[in-house]
Parts: C-alpha cells; structure tokens; sequence
C-alpha cells in the first residue's frame, strides 16, 4: 500500500468504478490488482488490460473474459493462513453469464459511506475512486483503519475486482449457519464499512458493523480468531481489534479525518 503511495502520492481506491449516475453497482478493478507491482506481482499487473475494465454497466461481460487470466489468479497473500473455506474461486452469474473470481480474506476499509448516492464518498482511507494521501489522513495513521479481514465463512471476498451488474447478491449473504446477514451489493466483495448501515435481509445490524457482529456480513470485517480481527492501519501496522469495540470507537478507527480523539485502551 505505501509503496502504490510513493509512486502516486496517495494510497489506492477500494476499486476503480466507471459509473458516474444511478445506484453504485461495483464495478471495477480492485485495490489488490492496482498494488501487485509492489507485492513482487508486476507481470501479473501486467497481464490485466485496464483499457477494457472489469465487467461495465454496458456490457456486464466486457473485460471479464479478456480477463481471465488476473481474475482466476489465487495468491496466498490476500488468503488468511487460519481461514477456513478453502482458495476455490467465487462463481458469480448463470448459465453464460457465470464467471468466476479469485477469492480474497482481505477488504478495504470504506468507513461509513452512503451506497444510494453516484459517486460514492466515503469517511474512510479506501472507497470508490478514492485518492486519499497520507496528508488527509488528519487523525493519525496509527489510529484510522485501511484494511480488515473478511472470513470466507461469513461472506465473499474477491481480491481481483468485482462486477455488480451480473450478480444476485443473495448468494454472497447467505452461508451455512449464518441465517441472519447483511446483504448491500456486490461492491462489498471488495471493501466493509463501518456502520451504521441497512440490511436488506433482516433489518438494521446490532452493533453496527464491529468485527464479527452478530448479523454482519457482505459489508462487514470478520474472522475466525477468538475475539476480533486483524487490521492493517495507515501507518503499515498490523493490530488485532478486539470484537468486543464499542461501535463509536470503531466507526471513529475506520474514519481518516473526524478529529476523534481515541486511547489504546479503547481498542
């Protein structure tokens, strides 16, 4: 992340969207694709055809197919050495439609965001389009959150891009044992958010969306470890966040300029 930084003096968006009106979709090239040059991935990076998008509004299959190279690509380093669910990939459409997308147990962190609106804005470090430098991260970067893990046993994830305008979300929010769950789109394949937010399955979430809340889901952070979450910050850090939070404390973590004034003890 900061050495996507260093090159283009801000850190990457959650995903790169074409759409400029109407309801967000989430659709686009992902933070993960736009950092492989720095992660040792270049030919990998090299191989994606940016010029063709992944998946448009116009023509959901445009670029996928192209594609298929980047998207089916399974790298460890975006999978949680714990997670359970295996690197099998995300099958997303149906019949011709179907495509499949390389999972990921990592997700951007949005902050609270308003999805209903064209472009979306979030208080976070990562979201659509975002250009977010160190600089505007005005609350510390050793206190505001830049990405989380999502388990596959909760939810989806998908390190590549995603592509809103071919998929039911309904199979992304409904997993084994996991009656009640959030279920907000296809942009949540990439990126969480920190609540509050509206779930259109069951109702608002209780909590808002801290690690592991009970009810969260294709917008929220969780993991298989006992008690909370990891979480990498601004500054490069990695720090475990207990799922005990209180929502404030969470929402404040996830936001790069609120003025929040947070104590360790707090998180």
């Amino acid at each position: 992340m900061h050495g996507y930084h260093d090159v283009w003096h801000s850190f990457p968006p959650a995903y790169l969207t074409r759409q400029s009106t109407g309801l967000e979709l989430g659709t686009g090239w992902a933070w993960g694709t736009l950092i492989l040059p720095y992660l040792e991935q270049k030919p990998l990076y090299d191989a994606a055809n940016f010029d063709l998008g992944f998946g448009e509004v116009s023509g959901p299959l445009l670029g996928l197919r192209e594609n298929k190279t980047v998207r089916l690509v399974s790298l460890s380093m975006f999978l949680c050495p714990s997670a359970e669910g295996g690197e099998g990939p995300i099958d997303l459409g149906a019949g011709s439609s179907r495509v499949a997308i390389s999972p990921g147990q990592y997700i951007a962190s949005a902050g609270w965001l308003d999805t209903s609106k064209t472009p979306v804005k979030g208080a976070g470090v990562l979201y659509p389009n975002s250009r977010v430098a160190i600089a505007a991260v005005s609350d510390g970067t050793s206190t505001t959150l830049m990405i989380g893990e999502r388990s596959r046993n909760l939810a989806d994830a998908s390190w590549p891009g995603s592509f809103g305008s071919l998929a039911d979300p309904a199979p992304l929010c409904t997993k084994p044992g996991r009656p009640t769950q959030s279920c907000v789109g296809m942009m949540f394949l990439l990126m969480g958010r920190s609540g509050p937010s509206s779930d259109i399955v069951s109702g608002s979430i209780p909590g808002g969306n801290t690690p592991n809340a009970p009810g969260s889901g294709a917008d929220g952070f969780a993991s298989l470890h006992p008690g909370g979450c990891q979480f990498l910050l601004a500054d490069g850090s990695v720090r475990f966040m207990r799922d005990a939070v209180a929502p404030t404390v969470f929402q404040a973590l996830a936001s790069r300029a609120g003025g929040e004034i947070l104590g360790a003890d707090q998180y």
